[in-house]
């Protein structure tokens, strides 16, 4: 079999690898800094304001936003564990890391509409639209075509 033919091969598994190393660093760095720093001063100035102050609390805002973060970190590093990118079958993990980080994506922008940071709401929804072609991209090359 000719070298050049597993190029196709090869950027499956570059693609892959990528979109899992960068969502793996996303969460792995918000999550792990949220957990090991606590809820930052600044959080009860920004959100003190909204319902959020009263139900279900701002602490326990902060720590679901933060276990969301936590799963979808737990998800692409099972998928880099169970070396998805390289197989020849779906990326299943990397796929469920990719569909959890669109509702922390939706979180996050519900966060900084009702603070009226239409700035980051903004930012919050291209960083949820580059998930969902991810997910896409992911999903169309995960399981590449069979040969007949």
């Amino acid at each position: 079999m000719p070298l050049i033919s597993y190029v196709p091969l090869l950027i499956r598994s570059a693609a892959l690898l990528a979109i899992n190393l960068l969502f793996l660093m996303v969460w792995g760095f918000a999550s792990i800094g949220k957990v090991m720093n606590g809820v930052p001063s600044w959080f009860d100035g920004k959100f003190g304001k909204t319902f959020l102050a009263s139900f279900p609390g701002l602490t326990a805002t902060f720590w679901l936003l933060t276990i969301s973060e936590l799963l979808a970190f737990a998800l692409a590093a099972v998928a880099l564990v169970r070396i998805e990118f390289l197989r020849q079958r779906p990326a299943v993990f990397l796929c469920a890391a990719l569909a959890w980080s669109l509702f922390v994506f939706l979180q996050l922008g519900f966060g900084q509409w009702l603070t009226s940071d239409f700035n980051g709401a903004f930012q919050q929804f291209m960083y949820f639209t580059g998930t969902l072609v991810a997910l896409h991209v992911a999903q169309s090359v995960a399981s590449p075509a069979q040969a007949d």
